[in-house]
């Protein structure tokens, strides 16, 4: 019998691959790291909600993304969910986190996100660092007619605090 649900172990396999072929083109991090660790507030810019999101709660983080770098693994926190990536040369980065229930289905509400996008570096005097890029997250929502899931993505800019 089949439930629809990955295992475990798929799901993991699945964030992994993703995140190697990430934004950076290559599965090879940054020698040369930017110095991207820190507290980043975030503002999301327009977008529409498909209609498949109807029914479903969507709600977008409201931050802050707290980074930490590590070589070119990256590790950040948004709304108490934990991101895990990779900073390439180019300065792009990808970050991928689920919620704890959503390994088995059993998540209503925000069951992972994902941010992409690159760092951008402050210039000269007063110059903030900023992130740039697209947020997705993949919402579900569970009720008496099955389980409704849905996906958002809005573009984003973040500016270190």
């Amino acid at each position: 019998m089949t439930t629809g649900r990955i295992p475990s172990s798929g799901l993991a396999a699945l964030l992994v691959s993703l995140a190697v072929a990430g934004c950076g083109g290559t599965s090879q991090g940054c020698i040369q790291c930017s110095p991207v660790d820190g507290r980043y507030a975030l503002e999301f810019g327009t977008g529409m909600t498909p209609g498949t999101c109807q029914g479903v709660t969507v709600t977008l983080p409201q931050g802050p993304l707290d980074l930490t770098r590590q070589g070119s693994a990256l590790t950040g926190t948004l709304d108490g969910l934990t991101l895990r990536g990779t900073l390439y040369e180019s300065n792009d980065f990808n970050l991928l986190g689920s919620s704890a229930g959503s390994l088995d289905g059993g998540t209503a509400g925000l069951e992972s996100e994902s941010l992409t996008g690159r760092y951008v570096a402050g210039v000269g005097d007063g110059g903030v660092d900023r992130l740039i890029g697209d947020w997705q997250g993949n919402f579900t929502s569970t009720s008496t007619g099955g389980t409704r899931r849905c996906s958002v993505t809005r573009p984003f800019t973040a500016t270190r605090q």
